[in-house]
């Protein structure tokens, strides 16, 4: 393969020397790449100037129209209103041309009276009694005339959502609101009489009887601001100022028309309705709070905060089409309200219509952006083509060294695996051949110790005893060096049952308590209050424990504390807890006392514990092969507690299981 790479990347041959000529061209072709690159940015450049003032042009123009549509829909509302109102000022007069059908009864309190709801009655009629009781009757059939527009007064409310209140004020002192408001705040009060509507609608202030808009004021019923619509009412066939009975009025809320304002879908600046003196009507809810009601200088704030200069008012009056093309910081877009005294007008900082503009125009931006970039890779391109021809002998060469290495790599790989196969295979084969003698040599021992051939000395009892023992310890690590060897070969199997946890737990107690007793230690072991069984290699499952209390037998000083605690969980997994209160161990060394052959000891230099270190990697392996996990925690002077955790799905809970013992608290 290092002979293909070698001659399929050859090393550059020797050019022709270059002449004279082409050396002194090359700064031309420099030069002419220059002025290429700067036309084509310029001619880039001069586009992205012309579309940006086009697009300018086109938001205040959109802005414009936007402002023009939301003055339409309060033009309307205003019209409505304006249709209402004469309706109604036309219905109030010839019902007062008519004589009276039925009085209405009223409920007598100190000076005043109001009439009870009722049918035909579904406004609040309050009033003060006259001071003169011959003019009483003239009340009462006044009144009654005026019940009779309900119906009027109920088809505007629909026609009207927007407005606060709808009502009759009469120049006789009552008050009919219409729709019903309770409290005093909607009763009728002395104050109405010398109110701007009363006072701008009597004969000798309007002598002709006309419409009009009030300036905003602070409702009296609580509804905020307000601005009213208002008529005089003339008896019919009746003359100024004798036929003047009193005032139709409809009430418009500021936050109605704030909403229309808010509709407007402007996305910057402040939108307000004001009137002819200066007066806010109306402001966007997003642009802050009213000012007072009498302040009439807040749009020339706006507008000089926005950056305006000059008189707001003499703008406005200078404008032919409605858009300022400002040379300033701001601009000003307004339109009139047809048949009211309103403007609606938006001031919008230029630094907004600017952001805007350029906001939209990202992808012009970044296609030039892109032109200049492919410009400048261009030449980048050209001189790394250069230094990569340089770069390409060393490549190869690199390319077939790190091809012998991978090789030399595969073939140590290959050999360290079949030694590692070699070793698995000699272990096994030696555990095997070395059992069968064992065993009998364990047999023979056992068999002298029961005196069957007759009886010992105390000598001989010893000997047979030390020769059992050593052979029992030795078959012990022969087991651990099978099991560990097929581990390693992948042979490892479960022989599968359905066992339960006593049946695991109580053999293992059996053969690590007289161990535990001899070294003085308290075993404990706490097992599930209900019968629980598991689905594992009962063989396997054992030797885990054996392994783990046997370890903590060894390494747990005289005299301490050894537990084993098997506990369900909530979530029906089981877990098998070891805990003892010997040296323990660093968190470092607990990696290290997993892998196989290896011992912690808390003296390196002396080695006091028998073993050869593979107890905790086999029961790791077992685990594993469970579908199991292993915890280890351990800290030195604290004890070492080691935790099996089986899956739920190998837990079974049964009703009854005669094998099993009651549970929890069951020491040994």
């Amino acid at each position: 393969m290092a002979s293909e790479t070698s001659s399929d990347i050859d090393p550059p041959a020797a050019g022709p020397a270059v002449p004279p000529i082409r050396r002194l061209r090359r700064p031309m072709t420099g030069w002419v790449a220059l002025t290429a690159y700067a036309l084509v940015l310029g001619a880039a450049g001069a586009g992205l100037m012309v579309q940006y003032q086009d697009r300018l042009n086109h938001q205040i123009d959109l802005r414009q129209a936007r402002l023009r549509t939301g003055g339409d829909v309060i033009t309307t509302t205003a019209r409505v209103a304006a249709a209402e109102i004469d309706a109604l000022g036309t219905a109030a007069a010839q019902a007062m041309d008519r004589p009276p059908v039925l009085r209405l009864p009223f409920l007598r309190e100190n000076d005043r009276f109001e009439v009870p709801p009722g049918p035909g009655m579904t406004g609040r009629l309050t009033g003060r009694l006259p001071d003169d009781p011959s003019t009483m009757p003239a009340l009462l059939d006044e009144m009654a005339a005026v019940a009779t527009i309900e119906p009027f007064v109920l088809g505007a409310l629909r026609q009207l959502p927007e407005s606060a209140w709808i009502y009759y004020m009469s120049a006789r002192r009552f008050l009919l609101l219409y729709p019903f408001g309770a409290g005093d705040a909607a009763r009728y009060s002395d104050a109405l009489m010398s109110a701007e509507l009363m006072v701008r609608a009597r004969p000798d202030t309007n002598p002709t009887g006309r419409t009009f808009w009030t300036a905003p004021y602070e409702d009296l019923g609580g509804k905020g601001r307000i601005v009213s619509i208002v008529r005089p009412v003339i008896a019919a066939g009746a003359t100024l100022p004798a036929g003047f009975r009193g005032v139709i009025g409809i009430d418009l809320t500021e936050q109605a028309l704030a909403r229309m304002l808010d509709d407007m879908d402007l996305p910057d600046g402040t939108q307000m309705l004001i009137d002819e003196a200066g007066h806010v009507i109306a402001l966007s809810a997003r642009d802050g709070d009213l000012p007072a009601v009498d302040d009439t200088g807040m749009p020339d704030r706006i507008w000089q905060a926005a950056g305006g200069t000059g008189d707001l008012a003499a703008r406005m009056d200078a404008q032919a089409r409605g858009v300022l093309k400002p040379a300033g910081a701001a601009a000003l877009f307004h339109t009139r309200i047809a048949g009211t005294p309103w403007s609606l007008i938006h001031i919008d900082a230029m630094s907004g219509l600017k952001t805007t503009v350029l906001t939209a125009m990202w992808p012009e931006a970044l296609a030039t952006l892109l032109l200049m970039m492919i410009l400048g890779a261009f030449e980048s391109h050209r001189r790394m083509l250069r230094r990569l021809s340089h770069h390409r002998t060393a490549l190869a060469l690199r390319v077939e060294e790190l091809d012998r290495a991978r090789q030399d790599l595969a073939a140590a790989r290959d050999e360290a695996e079949a030694a590692n196969l070699a070793k698995t295979a000699f272990l096994a084969h030696m555990s095997h051949e070395l059992r069968t003698p064992l065993n009998a040599v364990i047999g023979m021992a056992e068999t002298l110790k029961a005196e069957v051939f007759g009886p010992l000395g105390p000598k001989q009892m010893e000997y047979a005893g030390d020769i059992a023992g050593a052979g029992s310890h030795l078959l012990e690590l022969i087991n651990d060096l099978l099991d560990l060897a097929r581990i390693e070969a992948g042979e490892a199997t479960l022989d599968e049952e359905t066992v339960s946890v006593d049946d695991i737990v109580r053999p293992v107690i059996a053969i690590v308590s007289a161990r535990a007793r001899k070294a003085g230690h308290v075993l404990h072991l706490m097992t599930p209050s209900r019968p629980v069984a598991v689905s594992c290699d009962s063989r396997k499952m054992r030797q885990v424990l054996i392994n783990l209390l046997t370890n903590a037998v060894k390494f747990t000083p005289d005299g301490g504390r050894i537990s084993l605690v098997v506990r369900l969980m909530p979530d029906r997994s089981l877990t098998f807890t070891v805990t003892d209160n010997g040296p323990g161990m660093r968190p470092e060394e607990i990696p290290e006392a997993l892998k196989p052959f290896r011992r912690v000891e808390s003296d390196p230099l002396v080695r006091r514990k028998e073993g050869t270190g593979l107890g905790l990697a086999i029961v790791a392996s077992f685990i594993r092969l469970h579908d199991g996990t292993l915890d280890i925690a351990s800290r030195p002077g604290d004890g070492t507690r080691v935790t099996c955790h089986l899956p739920a799905r190998r837990t079974v809970l049964v009703d009854s299981v005669s094998s099993m013992s009651a549970g929890d608290g069951n020491r040994q």
